[in-house]
């Protein structure tokens, strides 16, 4: 595999002209263009952001995956068989192959519009939730310290559709309720199309961020449950 050496503004015409064109006709006469401007240099950010991650200290033992370029439209009632973006996450070994959605992870996706990185679930369950409410409960101070250390990194937001009516006491800091609430949960940093994208200096721009983000992943690593 190539090194990195940046995306390309053709990475991301690729990606307008694939949303504008989203079927299979379209696809086939631009196969090769997918691999040489798409495929192959994400492919060579997934594995230079993991062996550059796993390199900091007191990071656990993890591995990469990377999207496919076709959707399952099984249960879709948007039936175009492309998506228009490309994203890998950075998760803990699963013998199931499905079973990271469920764990916390780090991520980065590239789409038309621009890029995101961070770190938190894909799909949050009500088992873990639950989980990760007693754990909070168990030592309020600590996590609310956490949660504040959190925020100080402003270019990251908390994400996660949240329960309408309170959960436990509802006793704790609004900070700390924020996260208390939620259905699911992480932290997500977005920005535009920069020169940064066009960058081999954006594997080291994406993994400072993630490990900005070690201590909460830590917290939310040490949860589980009963699948």
């Amino acid at each position: 595999m190539t090194d990195f050496t940046g995306f390309t503004p053709e990475t991301i015409d690729f990606l307008w002209e694939l949303r504008m064109n989203n079927n299979k006709a379209w696809m086939e006469e631009n196969r090769e263009r997918y691999r040489t401007v798409l495929k192959e240099p994400f492919d060579a950010l997934s594995a230079a952001l993991t062996k550059k991650f796993l390199e900091k200290k007191n990071v656990p033992q993890m591995d990469f995956s990377i999207s496919r370029i076709n959707r399952d439209v099984r249960f879709s009632k948007d039936k175009s068989p492309y998506k228009a973006r490309k994203w890998m996450v950075l998760k803990e070994p699963m013998t199931k192959a499905e079973q990271w959605k469920f764990r916390p992870a780090f991520y980065f996706e590239v789409m038309p519009e621009g890029y995101e990185y961070g770190m938190g679930f894909y799909e949050g369950r009500p088992a873990y939730m639950q989980a990760f409410r007693k754990k909070v409960d168990a030592a309020p101070d600590a996590f609310e310290r956490l949660v504040k250390d959190t925020a100080k990194m402003k270019e990251f937001v908390l994400y996660g559709d949240s329960y309408k009516r309170p959960m436990g006491k509802g006793d704790y800091s609004p900070a700390v309720m924020d996260w208390y609430q939620r259905k699911s949960l992480g932290l997500t940093a977005t920005r535009e199309i920069d020169d940064l994208l066009f960058s081999p200096e954006l594997v080291d721009f994406v993994v400072e961020g993630w490990e900005k983000l070690l201590p909460m992943y830590r917290f939310l690593r040490e949860i589980h449950v009963e699948e």
